[in-house]
């Protein structure tokens, strides 16, 4: 940092012996007072051309000492640093976009497009899954996440990989290399193999699914109808965020996913795909599209936060332990009169809301806590209008939660504490 100092050094006093406007500003010749003597000549013989010499001697300092001051700054900054100023520098032009004193055009949208298309996007394969009789099972999407030396972790859905016996990992060259499946959530309907390799292969980077907003742009890639369009991109916007649905056909919406609803077009085969941001970073793993004569652009990915989570659980434990399962059986009291007619069961007098226990499984995070013919009003923080409200409300907690529940009894209200959420038995 020395030749920076020598560089400002030198800069100033050029500026004062010569009398001109530097980095401290103007000096007026014409109004400086001499306090010891006056000068010997006020006239100059000669013309001085006074920017001439700034810009010369600017540029002798420059060129000399350029390389070596901008090495000592870059020597000087750590890694933490440099990430705390660039967070800064990020965050400051993000303040200027939104006061409007920065616009981004359309230019630099399609040059961020451009840089997933040419960098992230190679993260994302294609995935052939073999059943036993050697037949493919199916094919899909995957995205490469992370390296450990000459080992490779991909994810994917659950659905691209179910049923098979053995997996490749292909890539658009046509290059293909066997991989080994480490383990499933069929819930979340996500999976993770792995594969090794000498070769330098894109991870991809995780983004922050919790920061997305509405209307916030996004890309899709992934391999629909095959790997005849390997690599295709899509582009569109977020739609709609913490979307559920009832993946497993139990009649009630699934809990902890709360899917991206985005308008990017994807088709079959893009099972597994990415989502990226236009930063691109992965934000969302694509896994369901709706279709009908009368539905269009309405593509679903897994948040990548809990993606995060969950390929980490199944890469050590081969299966994943962030979801607690209730283990109940249960209807909702709202709008279900007709069942509690049919079975004959007579509800106490100002009950309206809350979940009628029908059976408790074994193992399970209530059981020995709630019974047949509980009414179970209140989870932890949520108290339970219907099974809709609860499943998004619910989806905060993770196994290893400690929470009360308040049910009614026999007509009374009673509170039970202390309860541990527990996984689903392996």
């Amino acid at each position: 940092m020395k030749k920076l100092l020598i560089f400002f050094t030198v800069a100033i006093l050029v500026n004062l012996l010569i009398g001109c406007g530097g980095i401290f500003g103007p000096i007026d010749i014409e109004t400086r007072t001499y306090l010891t003597r006056p000068p010997v000549n006020t006239t100059a013989p000669n013309t001085i051309n006074e920017d001439l010499i700034i810009s010369d001697l600017y540029q002798r300092i420059y060129e000399s000492l350029y390389e070596e001051v901008k090495q000592e700054v870059l020597n000087d900054i750590s890694e933490e640093r440099f990430q705390l100023l660039y967070d800064s520098v990020i965050s400051s032009l993000m303040q200027e976009v939104e006061a409007g004193n920065i616009t981004i055009s359309a230019d630099s949208v399609i040059d961020m497009i451009l840089s997933i298309e040419q960098n992230q996007a190679n993260s994302v394969v294609g995935i052939r899954n073999i059943n036993s009789n050697g037949v493919i099972q199916a094919v899909g999407s995957g995205v490469i996440y992370k390296q450990v030396g000459d080992k490779y972790y991909v994810l994917t859905n659950n659905h691209v990989v179910e049923e098979g016996t053995s997996y490749t990992v292909v890539f658009e060259n046509g290059d293909e290399i066997g991989a080994v499946l480490r383990g499933v959530d069929e819930l979340v309907d996500l999976a993770v193999l792995y594969f090794f390799s000498d070769n330098e292969y894109e991870t991809v980077e995780f983004g922050d699914s919790d920061a997305l907003q509405k209307g916030e742009m996004i890309v899709a890639v992934g391999h629909p109808s095959g790997f005849n369009y390997f690599g295709s991109m899509t582009f569109g916007i977020v739609s709609g965020l913490k979307r559920h649905f009832d993946i497993d056909n139990d009649g009630v919406n699934d809990m902890f996913v709360g899917y991206i609803q985005h308008d990017a077009a994807i088709n079959s085969g893009n099972s597994g795909g990415a989502l990226f941001n236009l930063q691109g970073q992965l934000i969302g793993v694509n896994v369901i599209k709706l279709t009908a004569v009368n539905i269009e652009g309405m593509g679903f990915a897994i948040p990548s936060n809990l993606v995060q989570a969950i390929v980490t659980d199944i890469e050590e434990l081969g299966y994943s332990i962030q979801k607690p399962v209730l283990g109940i059986r249960f209807v909702d009291i709202k709008n279900n009169e007709a069942f509690f007619l049919q079975n004959e069961i007579t509800l106490p007098n100002g009950v309206t809301k809350g979940f009628y226990i029908i059976e408790v499984g074994e193992n399970s995070s209530m059981d020995g806590y709630l019974q047949a013919g509980d009414i179970l009003i209140q989870i932890g923080d949520v108290v339970i209008d219907t099974s809709t409200q609860f499943v998004e409300e619910f989806s905060i907690y993770r196994v290893g939660d400690i929470v009360d529940i308040v049910v009614i009894r026999n007509g009374e209200t009673i509170t039970i504490q202390n309860i541990e959420l527990k996984a689903a038995v392996q």
